[in-house]
């Protein structure tokens, strides 16, 4: 099973976005969203740290900071809560399609 960090300003909305993707993913991964304050409190054990466009300007500051590979959540789809769209692009991510 796949661990997915979910990091965004405050980490509410974003926890929404995670009970979504969970549900989605039918068993296949876990999603914890946190705040951008706490993140590298929780990045052991993660495959992939998915970054909320609100903060897309500590894109670089985070990857440089975590040993996983880190990706911007689409704008759009994060807008509309596109919790398949968002697997989709997490998967590709991960090399599992």
């Amino acid at each position: 099973m796949k661990q997915i960090l979910l990091v965004c300003n405050a980490g509410m909305s974003s926890g929404i976005l995670a009970r979504k993707m969970e549900d989605a993913a039918n068993g296949t991964m876990t999603i914890k969203a946190v705040g951008v304050s706490e993140y590298k409190d929780h990045v052991e054990n993660k495959d992939l740290l998915i970054v909320g466009p609100q903060i897309r300007f500590q894109l670089d500051e985070i990857s440089k900071a975590v040993p996983i590979p880190v990706m911007l959540i689409d704008f759009q789809k994060y807008g509309l809560m596109d919790a398949e769209g968002i697997l989709n692009d997490v998967r590709s991510a991960l090399e599992m399609n």
